[in-house]
């Protein structure tokens, strides 16, 4: 693998294929924030497009980066929040099968995958229904299985703000459920 640091200062030099290389390996995990913000394969489309031009043009205009992965990451999520405050509305979609391939980052037996489809698309279903704070904690903690501290970097927020958001989201999907099952036993 390339380095970061070599590959970003020959991008400075104009070489358009070591921004490629260097922003390459991280597109898909990209995509996958930015479709879970946006909830939207057409407006994920649109943040990772801005987010590429905006790292060209920073990497051009010699922006000191340190770490790039951790960077772009704080990059797409920046632009697909303002994406969505943009838009100024949550879509409701309904195939939430059609999420799933993008946010699933582990590999089952495809015995386990019959098992789990319905409960991680019923999940799923009431994580795309919180407030967009608390979805993004939850989908960069469980689907991107990033820490704590990363995700207190990439949103510019305290490490307890992270926390409390991951404990309230929680606190909300435990009560989706429970509503579910008390309307399921009546």
């Amino acid at each position: 693998m390339h380095d970061e640091q070599h590959l970003l200062a020959q991008c400075r030099q104009g070489n358009k294929d070591a921004f490629y290389l260097l922003v390459s390996p991280h597109l898909t995990k990209a995509y996958r924030l930015a479709f879970t913000i946006l909830r939207s394969h057409h407006d994920a489309e649109d943040a990772i497009q801005n987010s590429l031009l905006e790292a060209y043009r920073a990497i051009s205009e010699d922006k000191e980066i340190h770490h790039f992965s951790s960077w772009f990451y704080r990059l797409v999520t920046h632009r697909a929040i303002d994406l969505a405050r943009k838009l100024g509305k949550e879509r409701q979609y309904t195939e939430i099968s059609d999420m799933l391939p993008f946010l699933s980052n582990s590999h089952h037996l495809p015995v386990d995958e019959v098992i789990s489809k319905e409960e991680e698309q019923e999940l799923l279903a009431h994580i795309l229904k919180l407030d967009m704070k608390y979805r993004v904690i939850l989908v960069l903690y469980y689907y991107q299985n990033m820490k704590i501290s990363e995700i207190a970097e990439l949103l510019q927020i305290k490490e307890g703000t992270v926390k409390s958001r991951l404990f309230q989201a929680r606190n909300l999907l435990y009560q989706y459920f429970q509503k579910e099952r008390k309307e399921e036993l009546r």
